[in-house]
């Protein structure tokens, strides 16, 4: 029995932990043998891993969260709790970054173009319904925790649950009566887990390359209850299921968060342990076969007899709660025998399991950040609170030893002598200058860009300033484009292939096929605007002749904006760099057709005219040569009126040459022009010609 207290009184009730062994049932669960099994193998994994990181995530999760603990002391007399954001701000801003980079489009993944297959209907359907399928279930919200997780812990962790549930829809019967509509249905949910949460196989390094996985976590009675009545859980656990605190208890990494506090007495909880992964085929046919009375009192005798562990292994789900109540153990349901786990390293360690985060990274610049601003905070409290020497020989015992305006001390004798003030010193201010030094450290270990810092530098330094932001953004860009096409590759590419091939499982008239995906991850805010900075100086160096080419770069721009009609413009470049159809391209080809025709005849107009105007000059001097001839008279304007005409003559005979070769390469053109339309139509009947059947 154990006395629990109700305001102020004590009521006696029986708690798992009071009545020990009297609460555990004389009927034993069938399938003990597969918990015992599971249990030996996740305990020395567990332990393992808490040896090896634990310690190191309880502080990571704790300077994120900027809450203060007795173990994150720098020295023993240190008084402050200060924790300063830059890790966390560095983790956020990376976060964020990937967020947008991830989800940035509403079409965040794609089909892969198969050119032998022409008809993509059917893929475009089946990513449409994906994509519906995963907003039903929040996909979103799950992937972005993992990817949280990963900045901190270094691992991301998720599991994919088959459930059936009813669609949530309303709906209005024949009188009117509003009630919940829809049908039951197959859904794949995430699930983000969090590090300490996730027991592996140490002896692994990939999920399927581990003999198994377990996932430990804290569920609500009623929610074991109801996996119960609905089939799921095993209706024989219902005696034996009871709340407990689990072996997990205190062991948190966030053990001081209220939540993480709850007892059995506040609210009823469980704590469930799922394994993916291999056990011993025998155990499972043990489970599974039908069984007599005799071979249940042959199974006890052999209960301690080890298990063969060289004999054939089967790929299984079993879940267990408080550790020693089978509530299921089922072989993979799934028809590509792959496990419902994803795991991600949001930047690698080779060779290992776990990767590393942003916390790791930044962590040493962090502690010393904390350091600083620590050590003068505490400084700043012997210096803003006087301290006074008193010789308590010479001032009454009934002193109140205190300092505040009005205050009024009595002294035997002289206060100067019997009552002095005690100076420690001061600040040094380039101390305070340090912490600078020090985010910029962080921000040198973890690569986030602080736009603050920016601003900073570049009032200082003004041009050079820009240049260096420049250089540091693209740092940054680069950084953020590295950890996206790892998540890209090693969780989302796997993400999307496996609940495609539960869905096609499970739901086979709306997903008939399998289909090659593509996760269309993108950039985020700060690479876009980057990525538009260069492109707008591109478009400024480009000449006025490349009207398309800027049209092109102008459209991707506009691709990375977010502007409120970017739907309007970007229809609008698209229409502008479309080719005409054809009878426009037709009406265009008779056009430039036309004008050519019309050139032509005007210069060979001008060609006549210019020939007639010779003939004229050449017979008017011909008269003037006879005139003089038959005057005889050598007047001199008439010799200056010749020189001009035969001046006049040279230039127009120098014209018609002019004309002539002109016309020549008019000409060429017209031939030139004749030969392309010839070559478009051979092209034309060849594409139009029908292909031969397939044999």
């Amino acid at each position: 029995m154990s006395n629990i207290p109700t305001r102020g009184q004590y009521i006696l009730i029986d708690t798992p932990d009071s009545v020990g062994d009297a609460a555990t049932p004389k009927k034993q669960q069938k399938g003990q043998r597969i918990v015992g099994w599971v249990m030996d193998k996740i305990g020395p994994w567990e332990d393992h891993r808490n040896r090896g990181y634990q310690r190191l995530w309880a502080e990571y999760w704790r300077l994120w969260r900027g809450k203060w603990s007795q173990e994150d002391r720098n020295r023993e007399s240190e008084r402050s709790r200060l924790i300063a954001p830059a890790l966390a701000q560095a983790i956020d801003q990376t976060v964020s970054e990937l967020e947008e980079g991830i989800f940035g489009k509403e079409v965040w993944f794609d089909i892969v173009d198969d050119l032998e297959d022409q008809d993509r209907v059917d893929a475009l359907m089946a990513r449409d319904f994906l994509l519906e399928d995963f907003d039903a279930v929040n996909a979103k919200d799950a992937v972005s925790e993992a990817v949280l997780n990963a900045a901190i812990f270094g691992t991301g962790i998720v599991k994919l649950n088959t459930i059936v549930s009813r669609e949530h829809k309303l709906e209005r019967d024949e009188e009117g009566t509003l009630k919940q509509g829809g049908k039951e249905r197959v859904y794949v949910t995430v699930e983000s887990i969090r590090a300490d949460e996730f027991i592996p196989d140490p002896s692994g390094k990939t999920i399927q390359e581990m003999l198994g996985v377990a996932h430990r976590i804290k569920r609500p009675m009623h929610s074991v209850l109801e996996k119960i009545e609905s089939g799921m859980y095993r209706k024989d656990a219902l005696d034996m299921l009871m709340p407990g605190h689990g072996a997990t208890e205190g062991q948190e990494i966030d053990k001081d968060d209220p939540q993480a506090m709850t007892q059995p007495t506040d609210s009823d909880q469980v704590d469930v342990v799922e394994y993916h992964g291999k056990i011993p085929l025998e155990l499972l046919n043990e489970l599974t076969e039908a069984r007599t009375a005799l071979d249940d009192i042959l199974a006890a005798e052999d209960e301690e007899d080890p298990v063969d562990l060289r004999g054939e292994m089967v790929e299984v789900i079993v879940t267990i709660a408080n550790e020693g109540v089978l509530l299921r153990a089922i072989p993979n349901p799934f028809v590509m025998k792959d496990r419902s786990i994803i795991a991600f390293q949001f930047e690698k360690v080779p060779g290992r399991f776990w990767g590393r985060g942003i916390s790791e990274k930044g962590y040493n610049p962090q502690k010393a950040l904390d350091a600083e601003l620590r050590a003068r905070q505490d400084a700043l409290g012997f210096i803003s609170s006087p301290m006074i020497a008193v010789d308590s020989g010479r001032i009454p015992r009934s002193t109140k030893l205190e300092i505040k305006p009005g205050k009024i001390w009595t002294t035997q004798g002289n206060p100067a002598e019997i009552v002095n003030p005690v100076s420690i010193g001061e600040i040094n201010p380039a101390t305070f200058n340090q912490t600078d030094a020090m985010e910029r450290m962080v921000q040198m270990g973890t690569g986030s860009f602080d736009t603050a810092s920016a601003l900073k530098s570049q009032s200082q330094s003004g041009a050079n300033g820009v240049s260096s932001n420049s250089m540091m953004m693209g740092a940054f860009v680069k950084r953020a484009k590295k950890a996206i096409q790892s998540i890209d590759r090693n969780f989302l590419t796997p993400l999307v292939q496996k609940v495609m091939w539960r869905y096609m499982q499970f739901m086979p008239r709306r997903y008939p096929q399998d289909y090659e995906f593509n996760v269309k991850a993108t950039l985020g805010m700060v690479a876009r605007e980057v990525e538009s900075a260069n492109l707008n100086q591109t478009m400024a160096m480009m000449p006025e002749e490349f009207g398309k080419a800027r049209l092109v770069v102008a459209q991707a721009i506009i691709e990375m904006g977010s502007a409120p009609n970017k739907a309007q413009i970007l229809k609008t470049i698209n229409e502008a760099l479309a080719p005409p159809p054809p009878e426009v391209q037709q009406q265009q080809q008779e056009l430039a057709e036309a004008q050519r025709q019309a050139a032509l005849a005007q210069l060979q107009g001008a060609l006549l005219a210019n020939q007639k105007t010779i003939a004229e000059i050449k017979k008017l001097l011909a008269e003037a040569e006879k005139f003089a001839h038959a005057a005889g008279v050598e007047d001199d304007k008439l010799v200056i009126q010749m020189n001009e005409l035969k001046v006049q003559l040279a230039e127009l005979e120098e014209y018609r040459v002019s004309n002539q070769l002109q016309l020549k390469k008019l000409d060429q053109q017209n031939r030139a022009l004749d030969q392309k339309d010839r070559e478009l139509d051979i092209k034309e009947k060849v594409a139009n010609k029908p292909k031969p059947a397939a044999k």
